[in-house]
C-alpha cells in the first residue's frame, strides 16, 4: 500500500476524473495529515497556468470537514489563484478509513474541468470525430469501460493510417527489419503475432527511454474489455490515448521539420 504524499495527492486532485479512488496507509499522529496547500491550474482571468493556494486560515484549511460521520468525512480542498486572487478551484473528496487504510474518492470539482482539445488528434481522427469526442467525454468523466470501448474502436479503425505515417517517416531508412515489420502489421494475422512484430517496427528515435508506444498500443488492443474493472479500463483507455498522441505528434513534428528544411535548402 502506498504512503500518502502531498505531491502525489496534488496530482490526484488536478488530474483524476470524478469518482476515481486512491488508497493509502493511514498516517499516524495528530493534526491534519492530509492537508494540501496548493495546486496548479489554468486561470480563466489570467488566461494562463497559475499556482492556486489555500489562503484560508489553518482552522478552516483545505482539509476541513464538511461532515464527519465516524471513519468518514467529506473534505473541501479550496484554492485561490495567487496572481488575480479572484479565480478559485474547489475539490470535494470523500475520505473513509477502514483497517488502517484511508481511501479518497473525488466526488466534486468546481469549476467544471474543460474537455481537452488536441488539434493533432482531432485531425488524425477526423473521419471518426463523433466517436473521438465521445471517448474524450468518457475519459474526462471517468467512464472507464465506455472510454476504453470508444478508444479501441477509433484506434483500430485508424491503425492503418498510423502505419502509413510511420512508413512515410522511415522510408529513407536502410533498416529493412522496420520496413518489413510495418508491412507485416498491415496484413491480417493473430493479435499475438502483431504484438511481437510491433515491437520491431519502430526506430529508436520513436522509443523514448526504450519504451515502444506502438508495441504497447497493440498489447492494449489485444485485451478484452469484459475481463477488466472500470478503473482498469480507464487506465487502458488513457494509455491508448497517450500512445497514439505521442506517435502522431512526433511524426507530425518530424514531417514539418523535413518540409521546412527542404523548403529552405532546396531554394538555395
Amino acid at each position: 500500500m502506498n504512503t500518502f504524499t502531498a505531491k502525489e495527492f496534488k496530482q490526484y486532485l488536478e488530474n483524476a476524473p470524478l469518482y476515481k479512488t486512491v488508497k493509502y496507509t493511514k498516517l499516524s499522529g495528530g493534526g491534519d495529515k492530509y492537508r494540501i496547500d496548493e495546486v496548479d491550474g489554468f486561470c480563466d482571468k489570467c488566461e494562463t497556468m497559475r499556482p492556486f493556494h489555500d489562503m484560508r486560515s489553518r482552522g478552516a484549511g483545505a482539509g476541513s470537514a464538511i461532515s464527519a460521520p465516524p471513519k468518514e468525512l467529506l473534505r473541501n480542498y479550496s484554492f485561490k489563484c495567487v496572481s488575480c486572487r479572484s479565480e478559485t478551484k474547489d475539490y470535494f473528496v470523500r475520505q473513509t478509513i477502514k483497517d488502517d487504510i484511508v481511501t479518497f474518492e473525488k466526488v466534486g470539482e468546481t469549476p467544471r474541468p474543460k474537455l481537452e482539445r488536441d488539434k493533432q488528434l482531432e485531425k488524425f481522427f477526423a473521419n471518426d470525430s463523433d466517436n473521438y469526442q465521445k471517448a474524450i467525454v468518457c475519459l474526462a468523466n471517468g467512464y472507464g469501460i465506455a472510454a476504453f470501448a470508444y478508444m479501441r474502436r477509433i484506434v483500430e479503425q485508424n491503425i492503418e493510417t498510423l502505419l502509413n505515417l510511420l512508413s512515410e517517416d522511415t522510408s529513407s531508412s536502410d533498416d529493412q527489419e522496420i520496413t518489413q515489420a510495418l508491412s507485416e502489421l498491415k496484413r491480417e494475422s493473430p493479435m499475438s503475432d502483431k504484438i511481437k512484430v510491433a515491437n520491431k517496427a519502430l526506430p529508436d528515435y520513436l522509443k523514448p527511454d526504450g519504451l515502444n508506444p506502438l508495441g504497447k498500443l497493440y498489447q492494449i488492443l489485444s485485451e478484452g474489455v469484459h475481463s477488466m474493472s472500470d478503473s482498469e479500463c480507464l487506465e487502458r483507455a488513457t494509455s491508448l490515448k497517450a500512445c497514439i498522441k505521442y506517435l502522431v505528434s512526433e511524426l507530425a513534428s518530424r514531417k514539418a521539420n523535413r518540409e521546412k528544411f527542404k523548403s529552405l535548402v532546396g531554394s538555395m
